[in-house]
């Protein structure tokens, strides 16, 4: 026990911060391009072309990016958006485009002096859910269960959003069930994703259960939330932002080792896809 206290001590005294340089940081211009697309309202394409650290001319991501598309291999229709609670500068919105399950989704973007980017993503099918119930509640915590029909071998990627409450990890002493990814959701909110990992399975039946903090007490006629199906892409950038964001020794100069997820050839960013299917947990 002694050896342990030494050796965590030890740890938290040798955790240090160091200023970083960003004039040594070299780094070229190149466009980003966030997108993540599917079948509720709020789809949107965002782009700008980003500036090296070590820039002092902060006007150059101002520059005009163009940006096209295609869904299932018919145009995509993008309307100018100037920025409120929801998106920033250079978004361009989604006018009522019609998507499907199994649709490419593809994105190209150009600006003077870049690179072209391009992207593409495949809108995942619809989770083939069978049900979806509150397991228990306790004070501020519910512990729910999603069970859906999957092929064996099938790589699925999902995720559940409470739109209309704040959600927390559980502590894992009290509900060990409760390790599971919140991440934020693109358009505000918090949402739970998981893949094969977190799941139980008895031949086509999949069972995934975790626990949750309802941070604005609990609600006893139940939820409305969304479930959704995720595209790796989607999946993948969300997974990084928890594992980036997620770390608990921050404070002692300590963290997780993260990655920023992209599958944008030429620049940086995500496009990714979703299907979303809105339901009462209860």
């Amino acid at each position: 026990m002694k050896r342990l206290i030494i050796i965590i001590s030890a740890i938290v005294i040798s955790a240090c911060e160091a200023g970083l340089d960003y004039s040594r940081v070299e780094s070229d211009e190149c466009i980003y391009v966030n997108a993540i697309i599917g079948n509720h309202a709020l789809s949107a394409v965002t782009a700008y072309v980003t500036i090296p650290m070590n820039s002092e001319d902060y006007g150059k991501c101002r520059k005009t990016v163009s940006v096209s598309g295609s869904i299932g291999g018919r145009p995509m229709a993008l309307e100018d958006h100037m920025g409120d609670a929801y998106f920033d500068e250079g978004t361009k919105i989604l006018n009522g485009e019609e998507i499907h399950p199994g649709d490419m989704i593809e994105i190209k973007a150009s600006a003077e002096g870049v690179s072209d980017i391009c992207a593409k993503t495949k809108v995942p099918e619809e989770i083939n859910l069978i049900s979806a119930r509150i397991v228990e509640r306790k004070t501020d915590f519910i512990t729910f269960e999603i069970i859906y029909e999957e092929e064996p071998g099938y790589e699925g990627y999902y995720g559940i959003y409470f739109y209309q409450n704040p959600i927390s990890e559980g502590p894992g002493i009290l509900l060990p069930e409760s390790y599971d990814m919140i991440v934020p959701h693109w358009t505000g909110g918090d949402i739970v994703i998981w893949d094969r990992h977190k799941v139980s399975r008895e031949g086509n039946v999949v069972t995934f259960r975790t626990s949750v903090e309802i941070r604005d007490g609990i609600n006893t006629s139940g939820y409305h939330v969304t479930l959704y199906s995720l595209s790796a892409e989607t999946f993948c950038y969300l997974r990084g932002e928890y594992i980036r964001s997620s770390t608990g020794f921050a404070a002692l100069g300590m963290g997780t080792p993260a990655f920023t997820y992209s599958n944008v050839i030429g620049g940086t960013g995500i496009i990714g896809s979703f299907w979303g299917t809105d339901i009462t947990l209860e």
